[in-house]
């Protein structure tokens, strides 16, 4: 089964954040996961950092080539089935990167690992 990493949980996991979950250092960094990052992840770090709301070092390429493309992860596309699915979800979050990257972990049948108690609201649906 794959892994889906929320944003929040790339971003924490590379800065080594205390905040993030023992457990999910330890899901990420075994050798047999199979971890994954949506390209919507990368879309809205963009976004973040062209706004200046995200510090990246030195820079965006170099983070993201640093942390993201250099083979640790595999790149989840964004297909016609996880932006159709969006629309089944209730409007618990409001975000709509966190609800297509969601959507993609149902759809892709991925487990999701996300730091935003909101998505509890969502399981079993």
């Amino acid at each position: 089964m794959g892994i889906l990493l929320d944003t929040n949980v790339l971003l924490w996991y590379v800065h080594g954040d205390n905040r993030l979950k023992s457990s999910y250092y330890e899901i990420i960094d075994n050798p047999s996961s199979n971890v994954y990052v949506s390209a919507a992840s990368i879309w809205e770090i963009a976004i973040k950092y062209s706004l200046g709301q995200l510090e990246l070092l030195p820079d965006i390429d170099r983070f993201l080539d640093t942390h993201v493309l250099n083979g640790a992860y595999k790149v989840l596309p964004v297909s016609t089935l996880h932006a159709k699915y969006v629309s089944r979800l209730p409007f618990y979050h409001r975000d709509p990167f966190d609800r297509l990257i969601y959507a993609q972990s149902v759809v892709s049948k991925m487990e999701f690992l996300y730091t935003d108690e909101i998505f509890n609201k969502y399981r079993g649906l």
